[in-house]
């Protein structure tokens, strides 16, 4: 009974995630296509560089408390301790170190952009994520996700949209795209502290305390996943850095468009996470290999099925929907295509890391930094021949080699395969819908955005569909049968 209320725990938190999903893939859109007109490519390329500084920044400080605290808090609530005190402890650590960050950021400024003032708001950017990380783990080891949807899907897209209109027409200038940036990290804190209070309220958190012992124990713990989660996120922002110093803030503008779009597919495995995260310690915790290998296989496979059926309609329509953001970003159609497969590759696997972190927490790191080497030589190497598309095939081989070193491992280490024949079938719907979509492109009857916009979103649901009676496994449709009957 408990692994049927594990897997829908997980569903729910799926489910509950793409239901906000929506509402900020909406968002994105409007505030992709009014900052492509509004502010053009520079701006946008600009913000690229200090979202990708920030969030690195902020995720030294986070210590990898997004994952680690979880295994902290569960094993507190196994020992019989109170897990708010631990919380606390957690709190107090990322939240000083963010400060830190901060400064630091301040003091580099200058060097990084000698002709653009430092927005003041930017000071509270690192804090409000590394707040929202911290707290926002907390909340999920209370298998509630509600909160951390409404802060992530709604409050901070929307505010990033609003905060950069008003400051456009109120003539902020090029920096109008970074204080919205800030504007809307700290919107998404703001609704972590709703959900911290209702979760485990702000009074009884007060009154709970810590301890030195925990001051210095949560760091200590959680260092080897700090490394593992600075190393991810330096590889998810370090392309748009070098390529930034090989080529300028235009064409890098042109290669972070083509990333929001790419965002859509890459949150998938992310629906999954909030709640696979604490299912996954707990099963740790209780020595249950056998349930981990099932869960993970097949929400990998659920993950690859999803990912797929949003894929092979934006790799096909990739130029057309680039335009919709402005004309000068019409040629970032290469970008977007390889950018998309990387997102694939990554997207799929990318949860079997989380076992590892639990069961082999020193192997994660010196994965993710020997796959940092890669990407850099690689982003170096194919950018300084050809620009942003080569940016992107470095993010590609860079994002192949880590999958495989994670998948090597996940069965070395902990005997646990994740590939299976289920793969097969998914590729072949997703394959034929894809031939059906060039047939159609080439005929010329699908034609302006809302033609396209319509071609795509049958694709999607006409795949989901075909999944659902003919790509589904033995296993799928037992999981289904006694979700149904539970």
């Amino acid at each position: 009974m408990g692994n049927i209320e594990d897997i829908k725990d997980i569903l729910r938190g799926a489910l509950a995630s793409l239901g906000g999903f929506g509402g900020r893939m909406i968002a994105r859109l409007i505030l992709m296509i009014t900052a492509g007109h509004l502010y053009g490519a520079v701006p946008l390329g600009l913000l690229g560089q200090v979202a990708a500084i920030t969030e690195i920044l902020a995720a030294v400080a986070v210590l990898g408390l997004k994952r680690s605290l979880l295994d902290l808090m569960s094993e507190d609530e196994k020992e019989g301790r109170d897990p708010d005190q631990t919380l606390i402890a957690a709190l107090a650590v990322s939240l000083g170190l963010a400060a830190l960050m901060s400064v630091s950021l301040a003091l580099v400024w200058p060097i990084l952009f000698p002709d653009l003032q430092m927005p003041l708001l930017l000071y509270g950017a690192i804090p409000g994520i590394v707040f929202a990380e911290v707290a926002g783990a907390a909340i999920r080891f209370r298998r509630v996700i509600r909160w951390e949807v409404i802060a992530r899907c709604v409050m901070e897209p929307w505010s990033f949209l609003i905060a950069a209109v008003l400051l456009y027409f109120a003539g902020a200038g090029e920096v109008g795209l970074l204080s919205a940036y800030a504007v809307s990290v700290m919107a998404a804190a703001a609704g972590i502290v709703l959900g911290l209070n209702h979760v485990f309220t702000l009074k009884n958190l007060f009154f709970a305390g810590t301890s030195w012992q925990r001051l210095v124990a949560v760091p200590r713990r959680s260092m080897a996943v700090g490394i593992t989660d600075v190393g991810t996120m330096m590889f998810r922002r370090l392309d748009i850095l070098v390529l930034s110093l090989v080529v300028g803030h235009g064409a890098t503008g042109v290669y972070y468009m083509a990333q929001q779009i790419v965002t859509v597919p890459h949150k998938i495995h992310q629906l999954f996470e909030p709640m696979l995260s604490p299912v996954l310690a707990k099963l740790h915790h209780a020595a249950e290999k056998t349930a981990i290998a099932t869960k993970l296989a097949s929400i990998c496979r659920w993950v690859f099925t999803l990912q797929l059926a949003l894929t092979v309609p934006l790799l096909i329509f990739g130029a057309e929907i680039l335009s919709l953001f402005g004309p000068e970003f019409a040629v970032g159609a290469a970008v977007l295509t390889f950018l998309l497969l990387a997102e694939l590759i990554d997207g799929s696997f990318a949860l079997t890391e989380t076992p590892l972190v639990y069961a082999r927490p020193t192997v994660p790191p010196k994965l993710v930094l020997v796959a940092l080497a890669v990407e850099v030589a690689a982003i170096y190497s194919f950018a300084t021949m050809w620009g942003a598309p080569g940016a992107a095939l470095g993010f590609l081989v860079a994002m192949v080699f880590l999958a495989t070193m994670r998948l090597f491992n996940l069965k070395r280490q902990l005997a646990i395969n994740v590939l299976s024949f289920g793969y097969i079938r998914p590729l072949v719907l997703a394959g034929t819908i894809g031939a059906c979509l060039v047939a159609i492109k080439s005929s010329g009857s699908v034609s302006g955005s809302w033609g396209i916009g319509a071609a795509i979103i049958l694709a999607i649901t006409l795949n989901i569909l075909l999944v659902r009676f003919l790509g589904l496994t033995p296993l799928d449709k037992q999981l289904f049968r006694q979700l149904r009957s539970g």
